[in-house]
């Protein structure tokens, strides 16, 4: 009979210095973190040729609302410019609300939410958070940048405004809870995407999302506000 001796002493996970993570939970979340890239890059692919115009394929022409200042006062035309401007708001915000459904369908029961505070561990950021961090950059500075540039300059045209201002404010909220969705997922990742922000000078973009949607709220309720220092700047 084989002599089965002093069992062996059991494995003990396999972690990073500061990182309490197990190796089967980094390959669970690095797997996650390129699902969501992807999700988030197509629809980048989708979006920003929205602030365009022509065809797709066609070289880069001036944002509509560029093409229209640069007209003579008295050729400017602010109902062709609405409805010029308006089925591309309409068209994005529909993108980006199929982008945060396939987001939500990354977790259908909620088991990776739950597990948000394992995800701010303090870690060396892996190849694909760093790729998800910067298509959820591009998806902000494209998105929101364009919602607050857009404000300001239709602030000069009121009938415009008027009409257009509610699809900007519409077009937000999908992005936001894109972002809230990601940062619930992979919350450190948040931190990646304010500082590559930072570094344009556009950090303030992320911040304002935070500000106006209460997921600094969020945070604090899960504890993870100290770990993500753009939920409580």
């Amino acid at each position: 009979m084989a002599d089965v001796g002093t069992p062996p002493a059991p494995q003990q996970p396999e972690t990073h210095p500061g990182d309490p993570r197990t190796k089967d939970e980094k390959e669970v979340d690095a797997k996650l973190a390129e699902r969501l890239s992807v999700m988030i890059e197509e629809a980048n692919e989708r979006v920003v040729p929205l602030r365009q115009d022509g065809p797709p394929g066609s070289s880069p022409q001036p944002f509509r609302i560029e093409h229209f200042e640069a007209q003579k006062a008295e050729d400017r035309n602010e109902e062709q410019l609405i409805k010029e401007v308006r089925p591309l708001l309409e068209q994005a915000e529909k993108i980006l609300n199929e982008t945060y459904g396939a987001i939500r369908g990354a977790d259908p029961d909620k088991r990776l939410t739950n597990q948000a505070k394992r995800n701010m561990a303090d870690h060396k950021a892996s190849p694909e958070e760093q790729r998800l961090a910067q298509a959820l950059k591009i998806m902000i500075e494209e998105v929101q940048g364009t919602i607050e540039w857009a404000k300001g300059k239709l602030d000069s045209y009121p009938k415009a405004k008027k009409d257009l201002g509610p699809l900007l404010d519409a077009l937000g909220q999908p992005l936001t809870q894109i972002v809230g969705g990601v940062g619930l997922l992979l919350a450190g990742v948040l931190n990646l995407v304010g500082n590559l922000l930072a570094g344009l000078g556009l950090d303030g973009l992320l911040k304002g999302i935070f500000a106006a949607t209460g997921l600094s709220q969020i945070y604090k309720g899960l504890g993870l506000d100290k770990m993500l220092s753009y939920a409580t700047k």
